[in-house]
């Protein structure tokens, strides 16, 4: 990898490989990293594989092929198996299986994505378990479901787990209930944002069509669930809900569960870079300009890890940030970057509009945060949600704080899988709100790496 570039890009997603075409398209010499062995993200990884078009409808199949051909033809340079572990400026430290790298570059773009918000409960650490994206990710990359063809039960208020139903059904797997958490007034008062979805009718179409192919499937839809517990000795048995202060039980050996998506923010957290909160969602995200312009000079943010509003939008995300970057470089015209840019930026803001309504149908519900004390909330520390509220009770009240008491977050993902939960019983316990509380903040290195390597590139 060359050691000076114009703009480094990290994530090989949607927003990722959109924002390094335009760049090299302005002259731009450009380079991507990304953790995985393939671009693409999580949405097109794969995505030239036939066994792809088994999970994609053809709409999306046809735009993340074009986007992985454009990306390939344009020339930029791609280091796969690459994961970035600290930044100094735009100074980017990575490290491969084969090196460790400094690579300085003029502009950062950060297009790491959004993952699934991490909702800890009874039983989330028994093998069956599964996340609806690790479920789809089992799918696309080996043509499996998790459960094989037995019954499952899909939890949780998420747009992943409607994808996710229809292709249980579509292979015969058993969905023994859909048992939902979200608030029935939040999906109520969304409907006043519904004309929005109109605005893009081929994925309205599409939604319809994921809906019908459920009804017709009869699955049981249980709204108003209270509590969820997956039960089992070494592996899930059967699935434990509370639904109007009743318990019931349904034996199966597989839980798949799903609330919403949110940033990934480990990094610009990290880097102090300025968050604002998004109390309809729940999650903090960078504030950033229309073009991904962020509080850092020369570091940008683009697609999902800026604000979810899905894969197709990132892409135009990512197209509009490309060409900011190199209008901010100088090497374009601004009335040339302007006229560039103008297309992808409506496309942009159109399917902004149009996702807007999914963030008000699926807006969590708080409630999810009503962990039993005795459920792990820190996997990386076995940290219980007890030993938490304890701490709090004791007035340590900011995340830090009762990183250091107790050790949650303390682990290699930094707070990665048990940071919101953190925050939220924080909230819960004190009576703050959770912007109030603050977020748990990852410290470089980022992940693991060795001291050897680090000494080595600090000789």
């Amino acid at each position: 990898m060359a050691d000076n570039l114009d703009l480094l890009i990290v994530g090989a997603g949607p927003a990722g490989l959109g924002a390094a075409v335009a760049a090299k398209s302005c002259g731009l010499d450009v380079a991507v990293v990304d953790e995985y062995a393939s671009v693409g993200g999580q949405i097109f990884r794969n995505i030239q594989l036939p066994c792809i078009e088994k999970v994609l409808d053809e709409r999306t199949l046809g735009i993340g092929r074009k986007l992985v051909e454009d990306f390939e033809k344009s020339g930029v340079k791609f280091y796969p198996n690459t994961s970035v572990w600290g930044m100094e400026n735009t100074t980017v430290f990575c490290k491969s299986p084969d090196e460790v790298k400094k690579v300085s570059a003029s502009k950062v773009v950060y297009a790491t994505g959004g993952y699934e918000r991490p909702v800890p409960f009874k039983g989330w650490t028994l093998p069956g378990v599964y996340t609806a994206g690790a479920a789809e990710m089992l799918f696309r990359s080996a043509g499996e479901l998790p459960s094989g063809k037995e019954p499952v039960v899909l939890c949780g208020n998420g747009p992943l787990l409607l994808a996710l139903a229809v292709h249980l059904i579509e292979n015969n797997v058993p969905v023994l209930a859909w048992l939902d958490t979200g608030k029935f007034g939040n999906k109520i008062s969304a409907s006043l944002h519904m004309g929005r979805v109109f605005q893009d009718m081929p994925y309205f179409r599409h939604g319809m069509h994921l809906a019908m192919e459920i009804l017709k499937a009869k699955i049981p839809f249980v709204l108003g669930v209270e509590s969820v517990e997956a039960v089992g000795d070494e592996c899930v048995e059967k699935v434990v809900y509370v639904k109007n202060g009743k318990r019931h039980e349904l034996a199966a050996k597989t839980l798949i569960r799903h609330e919403g998506i949110i940033p990934r923010i480990q990094i610009p957290g990290a880097l102090d870079m300025e968050l604002a909160w998004d109390s309809l969602q729940r999650y903090w995200y960078p504030k950033t300009d229309k073009f991904g312009r962020t509080s850092l000079n020369n570091v940008y943010v683009a697609g999902d890890n800026a604000f979810v509003h899905g894969g197709e939008s990132a892409i135009w995300k990512g197209y509009v940030c490309g060409y900011a970057a190199a209008e901010d470089l100088g090497v374009v015209a601004s009335s040339e970057i302007k006229e560039k840019s103008l297309e992808y930026q409506q496309k942009m803001e159109l399917l902004c509009k149009a996702r807007d309504y999914l963030r008000y149908v699926f807006a969590p519900n708080p409630a999810v945060f009503n962990i039993p004390d005795d459920t792990i909330v820190c996997r990386c520390e076995c940290v219980t949600a007890g030993e938490i509220r304890k701490a709090v009770r004791e007035g340590f009240t900011d995340p830090r704080e009762v990183k250091i008491a107790t050790r949650s977050g303390m682990g290699p993902c930094q707070g990665r899988s048990c940071g919101t939960a953190l925050a939220e019983i924080i909230a819960q316990t004190t009576g703050m709100n959770v912007e109030k509380v603050g977020i748990l903040k990852s410290r470089q290195p980022f992940v693991p790496v060795t001291l050897a390597d680090y000494c080595a590139l600090h000789a």
